[in-house]
């Protein structure tokens, strides 16, 4: 049975101020919900519909009707599952033994979040930056499109000047896309990198491109003025990945 109290906790997990406040997240679907339990991800409850399997036996669950999953999921078709997670919480000293670090840079839609989390995994980086003003990965949309990627990625924010010194003090070096920057195919790849990726409508800051070089991709700008965050993310991963390859 759903209680009122536990519904109005997962309605106000919609708010960043409200995930922020009690450290759960909401997850969605049968996959979704197994891949974070499977992962060790600390589960607070997992409401279910239909019969549960092992992988939850040592979880603590609730069955409920499909009426009342449907007053508290957040998709438009209710999945049989939904839980809540406590949220991994990481510092920049996990990011230390690093050799490339993804830096999102306010960037805004959830599921471009979503997207270049698992992406980002896909090609072996596990360590994701982002600045103050750049979508919450734990926001219900980001977590639903990240195909359980944040069961397997360290995820720190801070103000930029202060990635800034930070990288100064452990030897990384800056890369910044940005469509006037040099070609990727011919860019000589730091040993330790951060790749920043802009906000998608203005692009990485003006304090940002200070700090490196800018790279871009290949293509015909004349025809299409720029390119989706996540798309253009995912091609300098690979082209780093390929330069690693090479």
């Amino acid at each position: 049975m759903l209680t009122k109290n536990s519904e109005k906790l997962i309605r106000s997990l919609a708010q960043r101020k409200n995930r922020k406040k009690t450290g759960l997240f909401v997850a969605e679907g049968m996959k979704l919900v197994r891949d974070f339990v499977s992962a060790g991800i600390s589960a607070d409850i997992v409401y279910h519909v239909d019969e549960l399997g092992e992988d939850f036996r040592d979880v603590r669950c609730v069955q409920i009707s499909e009426a009342e999953m449907k007053r508290i999921t957040f998709l438009e078709t209710p999945s049989p599952v939904l839980a809540l997670f406590e949220q991994p919480s990481f510092g920049v000293e996990d990011f230390q033994q690093a050799n490339f670090i993804l830096l999102l840079d306010r960037v805004q839609d959830p599921g471009n979040m979503g997207t270049l989390l698992r992406t980002a995994l896909w090609y072996g980086v596990d360590c994701v930056a982002t600045t103050v003003g750049t979508v919450d990965p734990f926001s219900p949309k980001v977590v639903q499109s990240s195909m359980s990627a944040h069961a397997f990625s360290r995820i720190v924010q801070l103000e930029e000047e202060q990635w800034a010194t930070w990288a100064g003090e452990n030897g990384f070096s800056w890369v910044i896309a940005d469509m006037h920057g040099e070609d990727s195919r011919n860019f000589n790849w730091p040993e330790k990198t951060i790749l920043v990726l802009g906000n998608e409508g203005q692009g990485p800051s003006a304090f940002l491109k200070e700090q490196g070089p800018a790279i871009t991709l290949a293509g015909d700008a004349s025809k299409m003025e720029s390119l989706n965050v996540a798309v253009s993310g995912a091609t300098l991963l690979y082209a780093h990945a390929c330069s690693i390859g090479s």
